[in-house]
């Protein structure tokens, strides 16, 4: 049974990792979507609660198995070198013998072997009694963990997406910003040449292209390491050539057309809810359980075989063989163990209050987050609106300075004021797109779990 149990899981290791292994994900232009569907067939963490679900089912099987009659075979072989002698009443081989004389007799041959069949059959045992009712109710747990820990992966993945969105979006504005820096530095360090501009401005200019390249290693280093945790929510191994060729086809405002426009239909059986009632109904069977070991126990036995007896070792010897068999019902009272079951029982019975609170407690709280996630992700959406609206307003700003510019109206200075403006506008942006669609995963994930 061991080795068809442990077969059966290679065989289901086997299937799940050809499956992840057959489907494949073009992340040089990389949706949401495709994401999502990919890490659910792809992921570590996902194999592995479904290889656990499947070893939940395949215990139960195995306890079933476990309520059939235990038939097998036994034979042995013994060499008596010294046999044992057994004072009997001597007056049993001699009746004129005294009646308190003793003789000596052997009861047994140099050689003796055995063999036959023997069937255990538990027809009542509490210890095993309810071991199948605690498995179907793990196996539903387990069900129940495996679809858990699929909205946690979508969230994860999906929280990783939109952190590359953004630090994408983020390098681009300030790789733009830097180009532009590194031009006006040039202009710069041409007018210091022709004395048209004075030294502090010029190193003013080279204090900005400085600043701003700071920014773009930074920029850099954070889309790095958004990439790095995509491709490991993916199951991908991040190596360089994935971290190169990964690439986005979602944009924020894609993202923010997908997500945040969606309505929540909020569920009355939300998965953590039904976990922890099915941790209840367990906890409840395992008291059921325990009290059923006050009962006594009442098992079956037998022996179907034949045993051979012989000075010499002649197993061929029909006639030194005799059968040997027998049918035998026991019942097992207990006594003393009661006291230590009903410390059990009273363990139990308080276990079983816990995980009802735990269920009220859940409840409870679910509700009170609900409302505080609906409410903020109001508040972050009419954010989000805001502040596209400055980031177009304050691009606006900088297209006219910049003319202004060109044509000498203004100083480089206020230019630059400017500039610093639309920065900490586009960071703002950032941050509001960040908020939103971070509160678009949590809200999608405390609907369904």
């Amino acid at each position: 049974m061991k080795k068809t149990y442990f077969l059966s899981l290679l065989l289901m290791v086997s299937a799940l990792s050809v499956a992840g292994q057959e489907k494949t994900i073009n992340i040089e232009a990389l949706a949401l979507e495709d994401a999502v569907s990919y890490s659910l067939t792809h992921s570590p963490e996902i194999i592995a609660q479904r290889l656990k679900e499947q070893q939940a089912g395949q215990k139960l099987s195995q306890f079933k198995l476990d309520y059939l009659p235990d038939i097998y075979a036994t034979s042995d072989l013994r060499r008596n070198l010294i046999i044992q002698s057994t004072p009997i009443p001597a007056m049993m081989l001699d009746p004129s013998a005294p009646k308190d004389e003793l003789a000596y007799m052997r009861f047994n041959t140099p050689w003796n072997s055995g063999a036959g069949l023997n069937v255990d059959f538990d027809i009542f045992n509490p210890e095993t009694a309810g071991r199948k009712s605690e498995q179907e109710k793990q196996l539903k747990i387990s069900r129940l963990d495996s679809r858990i820990a699929e909205n946690e992966l979508k969230a994860n993945v999906s929280q990783a997406y939109i952190d590359c969105a953004i630090a994408q979006a983020q390098l681009d504005a300030v790789t733009a910003d830097t180009a532009y820096y590194a031009l006006l530095l040039r202009e710069a360090k041409d007018l210091y040449r022709r004395e048209k501009i004075s030294l502090a401005d010029k190193n003013n200019s080279e204090m900005n292209y400085n600043v701003s390249l700071t920014r773009f290693y930074q920029a850099k280093n954070i889309l790095h390491n958004a990439r790095v945790n995509l491709l490991l929510s993916l199951g991908e191994e991040p190596d360089e050539d994935k971290l190169d060729r990964l690439s986005l086809s979602d944009d924020i405002q894609s993202l923010y057309s997908k997500m945040a426009l969606n309505g929540w239909v909020d569920s009355e059986d939300p998965l953590s809810q039904r976990r922890q009632a099915e941790l209840v109904s367990l906890s409840e069977i395992k008291t059921k359980n325990a009290v059923l070991k006050y009962a006594p126990s009442l098992s079956l036995s037998g022996y179907y075989g034949a045993n051979y007896f012989g000075k010499e070792l002649k197993l061929g010897n029909t006639d030194r063989w005799f059968g040997n068999s027998f049918l035998a019902l026991s019942l097992r009272i207990p006594i003393s163990r009661s006291l230590s079951t009903a410390k059990e029982v009273s363990q139990l019975r308080m276990q079983e209050q816990i995980e009802r609170e735990n269920l009220r407690d859940l409840q409870n709280n679910r509700r009170g987050e609900l409302s505080r996630e609906l409410a903020q992700l109001e508040t972050y959406k009419n954010n989000y609106r805001l502040k596209l609206a400055n980031l177009e307003l304050i691009a606006g700003n900088v297209a006219a300075k910049q003319l202004q510019l060109q044509k000498k109206y203004i100083l480089e200075s206020e230019f630059s004021s400017e500039k610093l403006r639309e920065q900490n506008t586009l960071q703002e942006y950032l941050q509001a797109a960040y908020d939103v669609l971070s509160a678009c995963i949590n809200m999608e994930k405390l609907t369904k779990n």
